[in-house]
This record gives structure tokens, sequence and C-alpha cells, in this order.
């Protein structure tokens, strides 16, 4: 997952320019959570209200650090993603709606551009309730707990897969300003950086 996530962003800061658009037909609301383990999404209800923020999220991975602006809106019906590159030519786009997710991604420069489902779903283990997840995660046996400015997300053996972490007490229904998110057996960290936070 970490090798398309970092391989987009470092995109995003070499491409030349490009502006043609492919999409694929909405698919089914199942995200690879790890080898062999998919999970279904939460509803873009269950989040709680309705934002639209800009943020910067900056991986760290083995020894290099790459940046992507994206642009993130949640309502009641729908989960739009929009990631950029440097110059602001939209790279990706994933919406999520009526239990599909939709992926639009630049074309005609003849590699494979990677599966913005897997950011979607980092950015909403982040910022979904906690009560939101269990009914899908309870199925795999895996449980995500938080405490204060913590989450943290455990595989069905009870070890620690992802940690996250908040500048503030996570309040529901809003986009926190600073978020940490660190995979733990893939060894790497994501920043998420809120330019407008809790979409004011």
């Amino acid at each position: 997952m970490i090798k398309r996530f970092a391989f987009l962003i470092a995109l995003s800061m070499n491409l030349m320019g490009c502006s043609t658009f492919f999409g694929t037909p909405a698919s089914n609301n199942h995200v690879e959570l790890a080898k062999g383990v998919s999970v279904t999404l939460p509803t873009p209800a269950e989040f709680g209200s309705s934002v639209s923020v800009s943020q910067l999220i900056n991986a760290d991975w083995e020894g290099e650090a790459h940046t992507l602006p994206v642009h993130l809106e949640i309502s009641s019906e729908r989960v739009v993603l929009v990631g950029f590159s440097a110059w602001g030519t939209r790279l990706i786009t994933a919406t999520y709606q009526d239990g599909g997710i939709e992926e639009d991604a630049l074309a005609g420069l003849g590699i494979v551009l990677p599966d913005s489902r897997q950011i979607l779903m980092n950015l909403m283990i982040a910022l979904w309730p906690v009560e939101a997840w269990a009914p899908h995660l309870k199925p795999i046996g895996w449980t995500l707990i938080e405490q204060d400015k913590h989450r943290i997300l455990r595989d069905a053996s009870g070890e620690t897969v992802v940690e996250i972490q908040y500048d503030e007490p996570f309040r529901l229904g809003t986009v926190p300003a600073f978020i940490q998110y660190e995979h733990k057996q893939q060894h790497y960290r994501i920043t998420i950086n809120t330019l407008s936070p809790n979409g004011r």
C-alpha cells in the first residue's frame, strides 16, 4: 500500500503537465486493510457532519519524504478526495457514494496510478467515529481503540498495526489540524496537515 501511496506523492512533484483523465466504474466499498484482509468502509453519513478542507499529506518512507496536496469533501451523501500535483494539476479523484467507490486518474503517462481507495481508507480510519468502524472490523477480528488524542488499530492477533496521533482531543464530525498516522508493520509514517481545520 505505501509503495503505491509514496509513488503517487513522488509523481505529484515531478509531473510536467497532462490533463487527460480516465475513469473506472464505481466498485464496491471493500478495501484491502492488510495482505489477504479486506474491510468495508463506513458510510459517508456516519462521519457526522459536512466539511470541505484542504490538506497536505506528507509521507516518510525508506528515508524519503514526499508531499501531496489534497482536497477532502465530506457530506452525508458522499466523500470526495482529490489529489493534486505541486503545480495544481489534478492527479487523482476518489468518490465514495451509494456504497461504491469511483476513481478518476490522470492518463497518458504510460504508467499505472495507485489505488486511491487506500488513501481514502487511511483518512476514514483517522476521522470516522470508532463506533462507525466497529461493525466493519468485528467480522475480521480487528479493533480500533480511541483514547483522547490517540487511536490504535489492532489486528485479529491483538498486534498493533496503526497508531494515530492528533494535535488535540478528537471531536466527532471535525477534521483536526494535525494527524500523524504510523503503520507499525510496514514501517512508514504519514502526517496530515489540514489548512482549514474543522471545515472552517
